[in-house]
């Protein structure tokens, strides 16, 4: 009788428990990729995340060095190259946050704030959309300066190893009005030759950064009277 009481509750548990249903399971893929596919995207995957980590502070430290190719490049929106080569692209980079940072910029230009970033990703390359704000010293020559907002589009394209191969910089814009190309070539030309001479030059740069735009900016200090 125990046993037979026994097989009547397992027989009674069995049948009031929730089954498995094997046709409401996720079915599998019918196809996978290549393991050099598969070691692609995985790849592409990490180095999305490091450009990801990166790009709001674009402007105050540098870039990943691993998750760009050898042959990186930077190109204008009509295809001019503006550095070629990774130790060339990280340099400019390099620079480009050294100036944003240094002591200098305390009391002459703009400094850039932390990029705002809406980020669009498909299967061989990445879009930002990003925005920062350029902010003039409290005091000092560069006080008069208005403040500024820059923004513009960075596509990076993947390279077959899922490695970030080539930056197109286009639809840059100082508040609202487009930057032409040639404009953003010389200003990277001034910031590879690293700091300005003096504050008066790094206030006549930030000027004359205004004015390709049309923004009012405000004439340059008077030199002091010489002395007698």
């Amino acid at each position: 009788r125990p046993l037979a009481m026994l097989l009547f509750a397992w027989v009674s548990l069995a049948l009031i428990s929730p089954r498995a249903d094997v046709g409401s399971a996720a079915a599998l893929p019918t196809s996978f990729l290549s393991d050099a596919a598969f070691s692609r995207a995985q790849a592409a995957h990490r180095n999305i995340g490091r450009l990801r980590g990166f790009a709001p502070a674009a402007f105050t430290r540098s870039p990943p060095e691993v998750a760009f190719s050898d042959d990186i490049s930077l190109v204008s929106d009509l295809g001019v190259d503006l550095a070629r080569g990774r130790e060339a692209y990280l340099s400019l980079f390099e620079a480009v946050a050294a100036l944003n940072t240094s002591p200098l910029l305390d009391v002459a230009g703009l400094r850039a704030g932390e990029l705002q970033c809406d980020y669009s990703i498909g299967p061989d390359a990445v879009s930002v959309r990003w925005s920062a704000p350029l902010t003039p010293a409290s005091t000092g020559i560069s006080a008069a300066l208005p403040a500024a907002a820059l923004s513009g589009v960075s596509t990076y394209t993947l390279a077959a190893d899922g490695r970030l191969c080539r930056h197109e910089l286009s639809n840059l814009r100082l508040n609202g009005r487009r930057l032409p190309s040639s404009t953003l070539a010389e200003w990277l030309r001034l910031y590879r030759r690293s700091s300005p001479a003096s504050p008066a030059e790094a206030f006549a740069t930030a000027a004359e950064l205004l004015a390709a735009v049309g923004a009012e900016a405000p004439p340059p200090p008077a030199a002091p009277p010489p002395a007698e």
